[in-house]
């Protein structure tokens, strides 16, 4: 019995699956960030062992990473995941690949934004991508950067905030002085992570309607809205439908992410029909079928 197993490696969590040759779940397993550019190489081995602890030996295994980004990374990943499944074949894609693979199958273009961003789709050589770039040179409309605006609107107006966002600046920083605040930031090994968490505040607020969070969500919305528009123009034929999927953390925060962000896209395609929805199963389902595809050459 082959045994296949999937990685779903992001820039805040790692979840494991791995399936038999039914697709019988055998072991899911979940642990914090394994993002190949940002995340500290310790940590990262830390996180892939723990997530990976208990499951059966492996067959197939393929890892999606975030920062994957070259053939040093993929290089990198693989013997990560050589030194977890020693006996199993291994690959190692970037992580926008399992959230298109577990996208449904009329998926046009596949839009991720959890703590970074990034838009995909399959193309006549492969799969395809637009934005991403990590959160110093883009990750438009992800979790960082709506974080990050929360968080200097409560540095700028600590009383004032609501109770959502000061919640959730004690939960992270278990103070509310902007000099502990401001240090633990730049401690940090992974601020980007640190800053997304303050993203399901800012969707709260804007539901709400602070100015600041209404503020900041049209403007995030609208940046990624035009990677897209751009993508499809550059990779894709034009037709009458364009099937949208959202995979990502972000998606699952508020539901005014998804309506402005929505009406952005729909400003930019015209008589376009745009049929949008967030994608069902986890990306490690969709790792799990690259590890499968492993198995057809053997």
């Amino acid at each position: 019995m082959s045994v296949y197993v999937g990685l779903d490696c992001g820039g805040s969590s790692s979840r494991v699956l791995a399936v038999d040759n039914a697709g019988t779940t055998l072991f899911q397993g979940h642990s914090g960030a394994a993002n190949l550019v940002s995340t500290p190489e310790g940590r990262l081995r830390k996180n892939l062992v723990h997530a990976t602890n208990g499951c059966p030996t492996a067959t197939f295994v393929c890892g999606c990473f975030a920062g994957l980004i070259n053939d040093d990374a993929r290089s990198r990943g693989e013997q990560h995941l050589k030194a977890l499944f020693p006996d199993a074949e291994v690959r190692a894609e970037p992580d926008y690949t399992a959230a298109l693979y577990a996208s449904p199958k009329d998926t046009d273009v596949c839009v991720i934004a959890g703590t970074g961003s990034l838009v995909c789709s399959r193309g006549a050589s492969g799969i395809v991508k637009s934005g991403g770039r990590g959160y110093l040179l883009g990750d438009y409309g992800s979790a960082f950067h709506y974080g990050r605006d929360a968080l200097i609107h409560y540095l700028d107006h600590p009383k004032t905030s609501s109770a959502t966002l000061k919640e959730t600046v004690a939960d992270v920083f278990a103070s509310e002085r902007e000099s502990d605040i401001v240090a633990a930031v730049h401690r940090s090994l992974t601020p980007a992570t640190v800053l997304a968490k303050f993203a399901r505040a800012l969707g709260a607020d804007a539901k709400s309607g602070e100015e600041y969070a209404v503020r900041s969500l049209d403007r995030h919305s609208a940046a990624l809205a035009d990677v897209v528009a751009l993508h499809v123009r550059r990779n894709l034929s034009p037709a009458p439908v364009l099937h949208v999927s959202l995979a990502g953390g972000l998606w699952k925060g508020a539901s005014v992410f998804r309506q402005v962000f929505v009406e952005h896209l729909r400003s930019r395609f015209g008589d376009t029909a745009l049929v949008v929805n967030k994608i069902v199963r986890p990306p490690m389902y969709g790792a799990v079928e690259l590890a499968r595809e492993m198995s057809f050459g053997n």
